[in-house]
């Protein structure tokens, strides 16, 4: 058995300026990035014939995937479905989010009123990062909400590239509804006194906002039960009180552009649309064999847009398989359902591979 390095690291790559799609480019451009496999196996180093899984965050997450305060820390690990004595484990952070990668206010990024950021920024960015390292094909690509979106984005890219996908809570294309949704948030940062430099509590309630969106009724109702009424005019509901917690903590983490950004990033996401030179609608291109997760609670992505999804990679030629976690908690299950998660992440890492 391989021996596992003791514990992941992280790095960064100095990478080629990146000419943006909706206009602008990314100079000096750098991208940090996540890193857990065998002893031996480093980004300075990497060693052949070792399967490659990218990992790719959602919303406001970082680089950090595994680990300590990793965003899917319970997935990742020895004897886990993601065992780095098994596989290379990587994650980079988001172009355009504020956690190491070129982004707002990092020097050579556009000046934040002159960007809008796509999900074909992001993945051309995720592709210029596999390139610096040498890692050609990749056995395995997933993420959730708007790392389902690059996911997707990168096999319609590079088909030739990566071998399996497994988008979990995702769409082909942002409906009007997630539009709206993200519509609404933008306008509270910008009625923010100190925007868009200083946002405090706009961030703060703008995340508020969105983890209703997140959420769904059964599990706000077990997780913050109402539990009677507050006993004196200052004090609150359980889930005032949790809401509240969320703003401060995104405000206390968090950049308002890099927000905006990647709200953009998620509002501009079609991928029936066709690649830049291409005639055809670019999901028509991906060739991975998928595994396509949904959430039967999921009020932004929901089940009907999964089979949409499903019907147009297997129109494209894909193997495509299908499951549906069940869960009281809405959108963020793909966060939340450990157990459940794991035996479909074991099932993605063994589709078979097209290419």
């Amino acid at each position: 058995m391989p021996t596992v390095s003791a514990s992941p690291c992280t790095f960064e790559l100095a990478l080629p300026d990146l000419a943006l799609a909706r206009g602008g480019v990314v100079r000096q451009h750098r991208s940090r990035g996540w890193w857990w496999s065998r002893e031996g196996d480093t980004p300075e180093n990497p060693q052949q014939n070792i399967p490659t899984v990218l990992l790719i965050h959602a919303l406001t997450g970082s680089a950090q995937a595994g680990g300590t305060d990793g965003w899917w820390a319970p997935l990742i690990g020895p004897g886990h479905a993601l065992d780095p004595a098994k596989y290379r484990l990587v994650c980079f952070n988001n172009l355009g989010s504020c956690y190491g990668s070129s982004g707002p206010g990092v020097e050579g990024f556009p000046a934040a009123s002159t960007v809008d950021l796509t999900c074909l920024d992001i993945s051309r960015a995720l592709l210029l990062s596999l390139d610096k390292l040498g890692i050609g094909r990749v056995h395995l690509t997933t993420g959730g909400s708007l790392g389902g979106m690059v996911t997707l984005t990168l096999a319609a890219l590079s088909p030739e590239r990566f071998e399996r996908v497994l988008p979990l809570a995702t769409t082909l294309a942002a409906s009007a509804w997630v539009v709206g949704w993200n519509h609404v948030a933008r306008q509270i940062l910008r009625l923010d006194p100190g925007y868009p430099n200083n946002v405090g509590r706009g961030l703060e309630i703008a995340r508020q906002l969105a983890i209703l969106t997140y959420r769904a009724e059964p599990g706000l109702e077990a997780d913050q039960p109402r539990s009677g009424s507050p006993k004196s005019p200052a004090a609150t509901y359980p889930v005032q009180s949790y809401l509240e917690h969320q703003g401060r903590k995104l405000r206390n983490r968090f950049a308002v552009q890099a927000y905006e950004l990647q709200l953009a990033a998620m509002d501009h996401h079609d991928l029936f649309q066709p690649l830049p030179g291409e005639t055809q609608p670019a999901i028509s291109r991906v060739r991975a064999s998928a595994l396509v997760v949904d959430v039967d609670s999921d009020q932004l992505f929901t089940p009907a847009q999964a089979t949409v999804l499903v019907e147009h990679l297997r129109q494209a030629g894909s193997q495509v398989e299908r499951t549906t976690v069940n869960s009281i908690h809405g959108h963020d299950a793909f966060l939340i359902e450990w157990e459940t998660l794991e035996p479909i992440l074991i099932r993605a890492l063994q589709l078979h591979s097209p290419l």
